[in-house]
C-alpha cells in the first residue's frame, strides 16, 4: 500500500469519527439511571490536587471487578492503588491496563483542579465541576448516582449541604464516603484522576520521562514515546467534551479538536495563573485526529 493511500485510508476514517461524534451530540433518548464516581490524585510538588469524574450509563461495579479477577486480584478484598509501583506488582499493572479498557469502553471523564492547599474544599470544587458537567452535556439517563470515595469531604452531612447548595435541582442521589473495595467504581476514577494528574505534571515541566509504545499502539512497539503523550492517546477519546466542527469547515484534520473546557474541565478560581494555563494547556480541547 503507497503513502498516499495509507494517508487517504486514515484521513476518511478520521472524517467518519467526527461526523458520529457531532450526530451523537444531537439527540438522546432518556434511560433510567446514569453513575458518576469521583476520586482524586494529590500531587504537593505540582501544588495542585486533581480530581477526575468517571461517567458511564451502566454501574461499573460489575466491569471493574471483572478486570481485577482477571488480574488476579479478588473483588471485594484487594484493591487496584494507582499510586502503586506497577513495575514491582504485576498484578496492579495488568490491573492498570484492564481497567483502563474498561474506561475507554464505557467512560466519559470530568477533570476538577484545585490547589493543593484548596483539598479541604475539593469537594465544593468537585460539585461545582459536576454542576458544569449536567448542564452542559446531553445525557441518555434522566437521572444519576453519584458516589464521592472517602476523604472528599469531611463528612456525609457537609457534603449533602454542599450538594443541596451547589447543586439545586440535579435529578441526583449522592453517596459520600464511599469505600473504593466496595464501590468498585471508584477504583476507575482513581485511575483516571492519577492518569491525568500524571499528564498535568508532564506539562508543567516536572516529569520527564519515555516509554515504549508498545504493542496497541499504532508504532513500533519498540518505539520511545513520551509518557504524557501515550496516557493522552489512551483516553483522548473520553472526555466530556462539545462536538466537533462540522468537517466542511475543517482546512486540515488538525482542525478535528472538540472543547472540553466548557464541558469536562473545571479550574477552581484559587488556582494561580501557572496552574490554570497548564491545565487548560492540556485538557482545555482535545485533539481527536489520526496520531500515526
Amino acid at each position: 500500500m503507497t503513502q498516499e493511500r495509507k494517508f487517504a485510508i486514515l484521513f476518511a476514517a478520521t472524517i467518519l469519527a467526527a461526523r458520529k461524534l457531532i450526530d451523537s451530540s444531537h439527540g438522546t433518548t432518556r434511560g433510567s439511571m446514569g453513575y458518576f464516581y469521583f476520586d482524586e490524585s494529590i500531587h504537593p510538588q505540582g501544588h495542585f490536587v486533581l480530581g477526575a469524574f468517571a461517567y458511564s450509563e451502566i454501574a461499573l461495579e460489575s466491569g471493574a471487578a471483572d478486570a481485577l479477577q482477571r488480574s488476579g486480584l479478588t473483588p471485594g478484598v484487594d484493591e487496584f492503588k494507582s499510586g502503586s509501583r506497577m513495575d514491582q506488582n504485576l498484578l496492579q499493572a495488568k490491573a492498570r491496563k484492564l481497567l483502563k479498557r474498561v474506561v475507554q469502553d464505557h467512560c466519559r471523564i470530568g477533570i476538577v483542579i484545585a490547589p493543593e492547599v484548596s483539598r479541604p474544599i475539593l469537594g465544593n470544587e468537585a460539585l461545582l465541576g459536576l454542576n458544569r458537567i449536567l448542564t452542559t452535556n446531553r445525557f441518555q439517563s434522566s437521572s444519576h448516582e453519584v458516589f464521592f470515595d472517602e476523604g472528599i469531604f469531611t463528612n456525609f452531612a457537609t457534603g449533602e449541604l454542599a450538594a443541596s447548595q451547589i447543586c439545586p435541582g440535579q435529578d441526583c442521589r449522592f453517596h459520600f464516603e464511599q469505600n473504593s473495595i466496595s464501590v468498585m467504581g471508584l477504583q476507575v476514577a482513581d485511575l483516571i484522576a492519577h492518569t491525568c494528574a500524571t499528564m498535568l505534571l508532564a506539562q508543567l515541566g516536572l516529569i520527564k520521562k519515555m516509554v515504549k509504545a508498545g504493542d496497541d499502539s499504532g508504532y513500533d512497539p519498540k518505539m520511545d514515546v513520551e509518557l504524557e503523550f501515550e496516557l493522552w492517546a489512551g483516553l483522548r477519546y473520553n472526555f466530556f467534551a462539545a462536538a466537533p466542527p462540522p468537517v466542511d469547515t475543517w482546512k486540515s484534520q488538525l482542525d478535528f479538536q472538540v472543547d472540553v473546557e466548557s464541558r469536562g474541565l473545571h479550574i477552581a478560581d484559587s488556582c494561580d495563573t501557572k496552574i490554570r494555563d497548564a491545565a487548560l494547556a492540556r485538557f482545555g480541547s482535545m485533539y481527536l485526529g489520526c496520531i500515526h
